[in-house]
Formats: C-alpha cells, structure tokens, sequence
C-alpha cells in the first residue's frame, strides 16, 4: 500500500524501460482516485529509464485516512500504458498529538461537626471560617489517634500537629485560639 502525505511533499519516482520509442513527448502521470469519489492527476516525467512525478502535500485536499486506487499512466508515442498500480492512503507525515491525564483534584476529608453554643459570642461569617481548619484538624486527629481522653498525655502532639495546620493554612491562623479552646467538646 502506497503512502500520500497531507504534509509533505515528495516524488514518485521509479525505473522504467521502454523499447522501440522515442522519449520526445512523452506523459508520465500519476492518477490517484479516492474511494469517495475524488480523482487527482499529478503529471511527472520521463528521463532515459526513470520516471519522477512530484506529489504535492495534499492538505486541504483530501482528508486523512482517506483510502484508494492510484496508478501510473504512460503515452508514448500516441500510445498509453499503464504499468503500474496500487492501493494507497493518506496519512500525516509529522504529528504532534497531546492526551492529557485526567485532572485529579485533592479531596479534603470531611467531617459531620455538631457546633454547640459558645459563651463567646461568634459571628456568622467567623462560624463559617473555623468550621473548615476545625474538620481538618479533627481529621488528622482521628488519624493520629488523638482523643478526648488521649489529650491530657498527647498534649505535646497536639500542639505540634495544630501548629504544622496552621503554618501551612495560614489563612485560618486568625482562629488558632477559638479552635484550640474548643477542640476537646469536638473530639470523641
């Protein structure tokens, strides 16, 4: 199967023998036929025993992977040949092509929190914004183990992991105080 390129161009070129002919007028050309229906005629030339036809890049005129007949035609002296015949199809010569890996967004755990009336008194706005550090830190709580009745010995790693929290989510460090005095009513 004989390749075209949307891309390139190149020249067909082969040997051929011809007896008890001059090559004075002679026509090479090649003739491509899709299967759809379209026909191109690239005309070439005969030079002692070789024949070069030059294709040109077919982009824009015919689309890729688009299959079919191509075959050489020959006149020589008032008399046509046709030598030579294949299937061909259309490919791009260079490509570039990008398959992206599916976006994995990090999930942050989550946590059902039960809020019980503060003897501070706490805007809305402020309850939104302590709701989001206080999951996340009850989270890697759980995950350290850490409990209601484990905080009085495990002071020293609570303290650590709140401010390892904060020092990388420092937008929440306005809250550090609240949080860490309310922390033990949300603890299990």
């Amino acid at each position: 199967m004989y390749k075209l390129y949307t891309d390139k161009s190149e020249d067909f070129s082969c040997e051929i023998q011809i007896k008890n002919a001059s090559l004075k007028g002679s026509i090479a050309r090649l003739v491509v036929e899709s299967a759809d229906g379209l026909s191109f005629i690239f005309n070439g030339k005969l030079e002692q025993d070789k024949c070069i036809v030059p294709i040109r890049r077919l982009k824009g005129l015919i689309d890729e992977n688009t299959r079919g007949n191509m075959f050489l035609e020959i006149i020589v002296e008032d008399t046509y040949f046709s030598p030579w015949k294949s299937e061909f199809i259309v490919e791009e010569h260079t490509s570039v092509k990008v398959k992206l890996d599916e976006q994995k967004q990090p999930t942050k755990p989550s946590v059902t929190v039960k809020v019980s009336p503060s003897k501070n008194v706490i805007d809305e706005k402020k309850k939104l914004n302590i709701l989001v550090p206080l999951k996340e830190i009850i989270k890697l709580c759980e995950t350290f183990n850490i409990k209601k009745s484990t905080l009085s010995r495990k002071k020293n790693d609570i303290k650590q992991l709140v401010n390892e929290y904060f020092h990388s989510n420092p937008e929440f460090k306005e809250y550090k105080i609240v949080i860490l005095k309310g922390l033990r009513n949300f603890l299990k």
